[in-house]
């Protein structure tokens, strides 16, 4: 649910704006985009490998890559939607912050380069400003901080391949996810709907 959204961030937002359109911009513009770009794509390194494979055309090997994750259980023995602990640098996440500002401005506007290449990518249905608020409000996200410490010692990150959530834990769990549902899907019913049955 995240990486996809997360995913779109660069391609094609991020991608048709450095590429197609960086040259039409002013100098500051330009700089806030190429700064950018060069986030996401320091943050994307930085994804667990069973994440970083779910955005790619690697994809067929889902597998292999998912075996170098963990299973996440309750203490019922029902089998959960994985989490992963990762530390975002605030020097990327200020640098994609900045780029939001800067689109969701151009993006009110009906004038300049930018504001036109941005209704050029909407037209197409390529493209979401909207998302990348949303993917920005879930990576600013603070987990319970025992939640936290659980996931840390999780594959492949840590050396444990299966987890277990107390009740107290997946109480912890539940909240957080509904956090993150909230973020990504608010606003769209059904998604909301949809995502919270499966996440939460």
């Amino acid at each position: 649910m995240f990486i996809s959204k997360f995913t779109a961030i660069e391609e094609p937002l991020l991608h048709s704006l450095y590429y197609f359109y960086l040259s039409d911009l002013d100098t500051n513009q330009a700089k806030l985009i190429r700064t950018a770009y060069d986030s996401w794509g320091q943050i994307q390194q930085r994804l667990p490998v069973p994440l970083q494979w779910q955005g790619t055309s690697a994809a067929g090997n889902w597998q292999e890559h998912a075996a170098e994750g963990y299973v996440l259980r309750d203490v019922t023995g029902t089998e959960l939607p994985s989490l992963y602990a990762m530390d975002v640098p605030l020097g990327h996440l200020h640098a994609l912050k900045a780029c939001h500002g800067l689109l969701a401005d151009a993006e009110k506007s009906t004038y300049g380069p930018l504001a036109q290449a941005l209704h050029e990518l909407a037209d197409q249905g390529w493209g979401s400003v909207d998302d990348f608020r949303r993917c920005l409000e879930v990576m600013g996200l603070k987990a319970p901080q025992r939640l936290l410490s659980v996931l840390r010692r999780a594959s492949p990150a840590g050396p444990v391949t299966a987890l277990t959530l107390d009740e107290s834990l997946r109480a912890d769990y539940r909240d957080f996810c509904n956090r993150i549902v909230c973020a990504l899907s608010a606003g769209d019913r059904f998604s909301y709907t949809s995502h919270r049955a499966l996440y939460c």
